[in-house]
């Protein structure tokens, strides 16, 4: 497996989606101008004995959520920290998870992003804050 860096933002944004779509079922409905908004379909293997989806599998959707917003802003890089409050637990029978992340502040090295989660109806479920570092002149 060859490791490029993609040439431009759009590069980048392009090979993510489908890295995401094929590793993790992650889909996006918008990455631009520093937002993203990132859905997940849920199926058995997202769930926990209760029935609802481990917080592991929200903070991956979150996180990688914050990374596409990243690369929209014009970062190209990796997460640096990323901190969680869980709000509530989904319900079960939630069939659908969806991120809404955005770039709050863009220094020279460091990118900070909020993205929050929330169950098909609305509701929030968990509140994210990340810090994401260019590992290379954009």
């Amino acid at each position: 497996m060859e490791c490029g860096r993609p040439k431009s933002s759009e590069d980048a944004i392009s090979v993510a989606k489908q890295a995401l779509w094929e590793k993790f079922e992650i889909s996006f409905s918008t990455v631009e101008n520093g937002t993203a908004c990132g859905e997940l379909i849920l199926n058995a293997k997202h769930l926990n004995f209760y029935g609802v989806p481990f917080g592991g599998i929200l903070f991956n959707l979150a996180d990688n959520t914050a990374g596409m917003a990243f690369l929209s802003a014009g970062g190209n890089g990796v997460t640096v920290s990323g901190n969680v409050n869980y709000l509530r637990g989904a319900r079960p029978g939630t069939e659908k998870l969806i991120c809404h992340a955005t770039v709050k502040k863009t220094g020279r090295r460091l990118f900070f992003i909020d993205a929050e989660v929330s169950d098909e109806v609305g509701n929030v479920l968990s509140e994210y804050t990340f810090i994401f570092t260019n590992i290379e002149s954009p």
